[in-house]
């Protein structure tokens, strides 16, 4: 299988998150997991997603046509959820708040393997450090958004020219623009 992971996603981990790691024990756990697997299971999570798409659920929801897709950690439960927008301006985008905030990529099994705890409860027992796995799955994604949008089920999506894809660590938080289709 195509690896999906960057040099440059190798970098951040070991250069950026790996640094700011307050306890060695989550250091230790994070620095053994098998990444590139972690990246085929959210490519092949969002690719279902995408496929799944209820397009009349879309037009009920207001969403002709898709003009920011925005992906967003759930802070409660640590899934990694996606909802649409129709106004394909980034800036103004998300004035009108979340409308379907769907989840599509499921980390309760990332949290039970490594960390023997369940996603719900996982912010309270890894503390800090799990502002930093919210970090490493930015980069995932960040780095395999490209390939999922080569998938015909992608291309299948009503989408504006130009589509914006975002993403959040917090529902709160400021979008943060991660690629663009023209």
């Amino acid at each position: 299988m195509k690896k999906l992971l960057s040099s440059k996603f190798y970098d951040n981990l070991k250069n950026v998150v790996f640094d700011r790691l307050e306890n060695k024990n989550n250091k230790s756990i994070l620095e053994n997991v098998d990444w590139e697997q972690e990246a085929q299971k959210c490519f092949t999570s969002l690719s279902t997603f995408f496929k799944n798409i209820n397009i009349e659920r879309l037009h009920t929801n207001g969403i002709d046509t898709i003009g920011v897709i925005d992906i967003c950690w759930n802070e409660y439960g640590s899934d990694i959820e996606v909802d649409f927008m129709p106004n394909n301006d980034f800036d103004t985008a998300f004035d009108d708040g979340c409308i379907m905030n769907n989840s599509a990529i499921d980390n309760d099994n990332f949290f039970s393997l490594h960390f023997n705890t369940t996603g719900e409860e996982s912010w309270q027992k890894i503390g800090d450090d799990y502002q930093e796995i919210i970090l490493i799955f930015y980069y995932l994604i960040e780095d395999i958004i490209e390939a999922i949008t080569q998938q015909k089920v992608f291309k299948n999506l009503p989408l504006k020219s130009p589509c914006h894809i975002g993403f959040a660590s917090f529902h709160d938080e400021e979008r943060t623009k991660i690629f663009t289709l023209v």
